[in-house]
């Protein structure tokens, strides 16, 4: 998947965990043996006994692969969704919940030591008692602040020090990151927010789902006014006041795909061209108040947002910036503090969103938070006893095998002119790889933990990540750090950065089913052979091609050549359109196309890959061939058991297809794969003809 920062309160994203981390030195716990893993590295590469027989291949090659699986797996009453990814993480999760319970129980870490920090944080979080007793009263310093607001300039100056807060972003989201068109430089980043739903189309939608969902979401903001001390009455005329505001910011932000498009969200502006584009927010004062007065220049995103919030600033009246400005302060802080605001947050957000039927246990969650704020130096740890070298190794071999085949299938390209084959083969050849764990380990002396309550210490962490972490502001201006990670060692993901033109596979993704050191090649290549072609594949997507070797965001494409690949991923956007993931409720094709895009071309790539590392290879498993079984690796990898609720919110907000169609709509399209399952013919049910396949890369 791509590397984008969803710019969300916490509480929104329900503790969705890329922890965002800060810079170097780290003396943790002592080094311990790798742990013994060989129990999962024993289970079967490909488990026959997972598959739907009585479905034929051609019909349905996902629930052939995985049907019997999907009915012994039904959700667990405490997730949105269970799948291979969850399986993993709840493993790697009970890892992690040993050595920060080590942290939290070693009573010899001296005070304000790493360690301490970590077991601190950690025993904060869990003293449910003193959360409770406290109810929202660590918040009183904020909450006068924002009752004492008498003025325009008052509504400013507290929103941006809650925006420093880091998860909490009342308009919009402020940070560093490379500059597109100069990717050797950091630039401040200005993104919109300021919104309660998923995604601003929800406050417009007009089917029965959403109107209830907005329904819904007035009644949450009004009990959340009621648990502040507002009387009903209040508190119900305060939540039409939110939904009326929020769906003024919604109305003027770029929608999910336009947030998908390099070039439409590239603003390099002045101070000067923004106090002209928003004169009604002072920008100058935006500065000094998150304590960056020198920065000279911001890329700001979405335009249209910025401007709108200009005149709302003159507009809206300061009363009612007040109301939106206590909101926007207890939804971000719900999940850490008192119980009542965390199960009415957790009600909306993940009942009623997601379909979950309750919260995961409470350690899990603190370990979210704790992986959000402190998840490196405990990746540090974790790799040390978790991680064994010999898969790094066999993964650079696997990267290497994957780099020739993708510059195979490029310099045999028919639709591509040899100018810009020139150009794809050097961007390749010049892509970084990076595996398991970053070489330089980030600092946190400047992170400071105390005893006083949970919530605050998430706010200073927060603070700290604002300024200090992976897209501090601190590195404004300041040339790119290219040995910086932006997840954990410990994370069950892998990523693309266009702008470093690297990719990144962290330790905590190369544990089976992904990669699997026991299995054979066809198995893992069909596997984590995918993940590594797909991850590759993100720099030549329909974004990523826009970027050059370098990560500059320029055109170095023929005029032919862009109008050729154009062609074929609107053959793909159309094919995907028509998946239907619920009754009435149909995948969007450009929203999800660079990761259909990513699915297609890195399944390819592997296929090609495995074939480098086992060429001709004749010998069967459990009846299956080798590109039997690679193709079965891959959908094995996938499968999934979904909520209606969860499944909803994916298609309306997520880039990544449902699993389902991440199996079913890229194999129908390769031809290798009609070569490795005969008996799939014309007038099976997902059979493309040939003229129908998309060919990209």
């Amino acid at each position: 998947m791509v590397l984008r920062r969803t710019f969300a309160p916490l509480a929104r994203r329900v503790f969705r965990v890329i922890a965002l981390i800060s810079l170097v030195l780290l003396t943790l716990m002592p080094c311990l043996m790798a742990a013994d893993t060989s129990k999962d590295e024993k289970a079967p590469a490909f488990d026959p006994g997972n598959m739907d027989r009585s479905i034929h291949p051609g019909d349905d090659f996902y629930q052939y692969v995985n049907g019997r699986w999907i009915e012994r797996n039904p959700v667990p009453s405490d997730k949105t969704k269970y799948n291979e990814f969850k399986i993993v993480d709840d493993r790697t999760v009970e890892q992690v919940r040993k050595l920060v319970e080590q942290a939290s129980n070693n009573t010899s870490a001296k005070d304000s030591s790493l360690d301490w920090k970590i077991g601190r944080l950690y025993q904060s979080g869990m003293d449910t008692d003193s959360i409770n007793r406290q109810g929202f009263s660590p918040l009183n310093g904020e909450l006068k602040l924002i009752d004492n607001i008498t003025t325009y300039a008052d509504v400013q100056r507290v929103s941006d020090q809650m925006l420093s807060y880091y998860i909490i972003d009342p308009f919009f989201s402020f940070y560093a990151s490379p500059d597109s068109k100069n990717s050797k430089v950091m630039i401040a980043t200005l993104y919109q927010s300021g919104l309660g739903l998923p995604d601003r189309d929800y406050y417009f939608r007009l089917d029965n789902e959403s109107v209830k969902t907005r329904e819904n979401y007035l009644k949450f903001v009004a009990k959340m006014f009621v648990l502040l001390g507002d009387s009903s009455q209040n508190a119900s005329t305060e939540s039409q006041t939110i939904m009326r505001m929020e769906t003024r910011l919604a109305n003027a932000s770029f929608t999910n795909v336009e947030n998908r498009d390099a070039v439409k969200t590239y603003h390099r502006m002045t101070l000067k061209e923004l106090k002209d584009l928003a004169p009604g927010f002072n920008w100058t004062e935006l500065l000094v108040d998150v304590g960056y007065p020198d920065i000279k220049e911001i890329n700001v995103n979405q335009p249209s947002f910025v401007e709108e919030l200009g005149k709302m600033m003159q507009t809206e009246s300061v009363g009612d910036w007040k109301v939106f400005l206590r909101w926007k302060l207890v939804s971000a802080t719900a999940p850490f503090l008192s119980s009542e605001f965390e199960n009415e947050s957790f009600d909306f957000y993940g009942r009623k969103l997601n379909g979950q039927e309750q919260m995961e246990p409470r350690w899990k969650r603190v370990l979210k938070t704790e992986n959000a704020f402190l998840g490196e130096p405990i990746g540090r740890i974790y790799v040390q006893q978790y991680f064994k070298p010999e898969s790094k190794a066999r993964m650079k071999d696997m990267v290497k095998n994957l780099k020739t085949a993708f510059q195979a299938r490029l310099r045999n390209l028919t639709w591509m002119e040899n100018a810009t084959k020139v150009k794809a083969l050097d961007k390749l050849e010049t892509m970084d790889v990076q595996v398991g764990y970053p070489e330089e380990w980030q600092n946190y002396s400047g992170l400071e933990i105390k005893n006083d309550s949970y919530v605050m210490n998430v706010l200073r962490a927060g603070e700290f990540e604002f300024d200090h972490g992976y897209s501090g502001l601190d590195k404004a201006g300041k040339p790119v750090n290219r040995a910086t990670w932006f997840v954990p060692p410990q994370d069950i993901n892998a990523y693309a950065y266009f702008e470093m033109n690297a990719i990144f596979f962290p330790a905590g993704i190369l544990q089976p089913p992904f990669f699997n050191a026991s299995a054979d090649d066809p198995v893992n290549y069909g596997a984590i052979g995918a993940v590594i072609g797909h991850e590759m594949t993100h720099g030549f997507d329909d974004q990523g091609r826009k970027f050059d070797k370098n990560g500059n965001l320029t055109d170095w494409w023929t005029e032919q050549d862009g109008s050729n690949f154009n062609n074929s991923t609107e053959v793909l956007v159309g094919q995907y359109d028509k998946y239907e993931a619920l009754p009435g409720l149909y995948v969007n094709g450009n929203l999800t196309l660079g990761e259909n895009i990513a699915d297609m071309g890195g399944l390819t790539l592997s296929y090609y890959a495995c074939h480098l590392a086992q060429p001709n290879e004749t010998k069967k498993i459990d009846g299956f061939t080798a590109d039997q079984r690679f193709f079965l690796g891959n959908a094995q990898m996938w499968r999934e058991t979904i909520r209606n609720e969860s499944l909803r919110t994916k298609v309306l907000t997520d880039p990544h297809s449902p699993c389902r169609f991440r199996i079913d709509g890229v194999v129908f399209n390769m031809p290798e794969f009609y070569r490795a399952f005969p008996e799939i013919k014309p007038g099976d049910r997902l059979y493309r003809p040939e003229e129908e396949r998309p060919v990209i890369w």
